[in-house]
């Protein structure tokens, strides 16, 4: 596969990756710290492609596996969803937390951060 294919189809998986989160452009962006129009350029492909940084901070916003996004290997979800039952202790459920936010849109974390410190309020 030539290098003009390799960038069409990281755009396509860029862009459907996206999609299925149901992520505006604008607000991807934001969450990796880029512009619009980078955004936009990576997804219609062509010359334009992200770096391995890039590539890594869409993985874990898009919560889609590195090798998926950037080479089309299977294993494209990430994020799984832990059946098992609540955490048993407080420290166990922060770092749950924490790792759960690592895989979120950066506008959801921030809501959920608001979402918090408003129910300090309460205690």
């Amino acid at each position: 596969m030539d290098s003009g294919e390799d960038t069409r189809a990281i755009s396509e998986r860029i862009r459907s990756a996206r999609v299925n989160l149901g992520l505006s452009q604008t607000e991807l962006a934001k969450a990796i710290g880029v512009n619009r129009a980078t955004v936009g350029h990576w997804e219609r492909g062509g010359a334009f492609a992200p770096s391995r940084a890039h590539l890594q901070a869409l993985s874990t916003t898009l919560q889609v596996s590195l090798d998926w996004l950037a080479n089309g290997e299977q294993g494209r979800m990430v994020a799984v969803v832990d059946t098992a039952g609540p955490p048993s202790s407080r420290a166990v459920a922060e770092e749950e937390m924490l790792e759960l936010s690592r895989q979120l849109p950066m506008s959801f974390v921030a809501q959920v951060v608001a979402l918090m410190a408003s129910m300090k309020a309460y205690f």
